[in-house]
């Protein structure tokens, strides 16, 4: 499964300016309804949520990847977001986060999502990769790096 192939520029927001969790999510989730991916924000909000408020997503080292499996998608989704700042995410490591994946998927594809949440904590385990996707000037820039990766490691 290659991350390259899910990455759309407009799904990639390079200074996003939101603080703590649920504002994080919002934004992003405005921004996928913006582009035309989700058509009601509300409850795709709602669903990401609930996921956070069982567990944080953010993994530590600076990454959270939201996710969740939601019945009104017709395919998997990914949205790619940076905080130049850092977001207080509640992320295990009790650090900022800097990067942030946002992952949907339908029901249907649930092997998918669980490849792909792999995948994303493999790519974000290499070394300098976090500091080459924040440095990115442009999406096409840092979906170019990730399939840089996607190439170097299948």
């Amino acid at each position: 499964m290659k991350l390259h192939n899910l990455l759309r520029s407009d799904l990639v927001i390079l200074d996003l300016q939101s603080d703590g969790v649920e504002n994080t999510l919002r934004d992003m989730v405005h921004n996928l309804a913006e582009q035309g991916y989700v058509k009601d924000e509300h409850p795709v909000l709602e669903a990401l949520l609930k996921r956070e408020a069982d567990q944080s997503t953010g993994v530590g080292g600076g990454v959270a990847i939201p996710h969740c499996v939601y019945p009104e998608l017709g395919s998997t989704i990914i949205e790619l977001a940076f905080s130049r700042k850092g977001i207080d995410f509640l992320s295990v490591d009790e650090k900022p986060v800097h990067t942030v994946f946002l992952l949907l998927s339908p029901p249907a594809n649930s092997g998918t999502h669980i490849k792909l949440l792999a995948r994303i904590a493999r790519l974000m385990r290499q070394p300098d990769i976090l500091g080459e996707l924040l440095s990115a000037n442009s999406a096409d820039e840092v979906i170019d790096r990730i399939r840089q990766f996607d190439e170097q490691h299948p």
